[in-house]
């Protein structure tokens, strides 16, 4: 997740302050520099400059992030905010994915390298079991992203350990990679099985990002 540029935009609702849809498809431009935001639709309805309303940010179908602020500028396909407020919803944990640079250990069945001259003869290749480690530049309650010098197959299943956040033999499926070249690559993968303990200590961390990186207007 990411609010560095003032011209992103994402999909969002306009409301009133007592959570009222005055319009329900939208997108909006956050300025971090004014702490403004444009909300634009086909149709808008005309309020007066200093009237009080709210732009929810989507993502997933799920209102992550909540903007209440005075009307500066209003026509039937622009509306703006300032002196923003905002707020990140607790449900925004469920579809973030935050920026971190953190270590793990995985398990993973790769290449045995000292059998790869076989490959030439028309021989399978041998895979043996092994613990690395991983660095982790991602990290949401659905999965994590990193990168490793290690080759790993589309949808191989594989064995996360984490110190911090606390996480014991979590289950990933590998979904996405990418070769980033100098003999590192980067995967995305998404969780598969997760324990009690486990998943509790990924929600408590993830959490605490939600409090200190949610927002756009620091």
């Amino acid at each position: 997740m990411s609010y560095n540029m003032s011209n992103s935009r994402f999909p969002a609702v306009l409301k009133t302050l007592d959570d009222q849809i005055v319009a329900d498809t939208g997108v909006i431009q956050i300025s971090i520099e004014d702490k403004s935001v444009d909300f634009k639709s086909e149709f808008i309805p005309l309020y007066k400059l200093g009237d009080h309303l709210k732009i929810v940010r989507i993502q997933d179908g799920v209102e992550v992030v909540s903007y209440v602020g005075e009307v500066y500028l209003s026509s039937q396909h622009i509306l703006r905010l300032v002196s923003v407020t905002e707020t990140v919803l607790p449900a925004a944990r469920s579809v973030f994915s935050y920026n971190v640079d953190l270590s793990g250990k995985l398990i993973a069945r790769v290449l045995d390298t000292s059998h790869k001259r076989f490959l030439f003869f028309g021989k399978k290749p041998r895979y043996r079991e092994t613990i690395f480690n991983a660095q982790i530049h991602s990290i949401a309650l659905r999965g994590v992203k990193f990168t490793t010098p290690y080759i790993l197959e589309d949808e191989q299943t594989i064995s996360l350990n984490m110190q911090e956040p606390r996480l014991k033999d979590v289950l990933l499926d590998v979904k996405k990679a990418i070769d980033m070249g100098q003999e590192t690559r980067s995967y995305q993968c998404v969780i598969r099985d997760i324990d009690r303990e486990s998943r509790e200590n990924l929600e408590n961390f993830i959490a605490g990002l939600n409090n200190q990186k949610g927002q756009a207007f620091r």
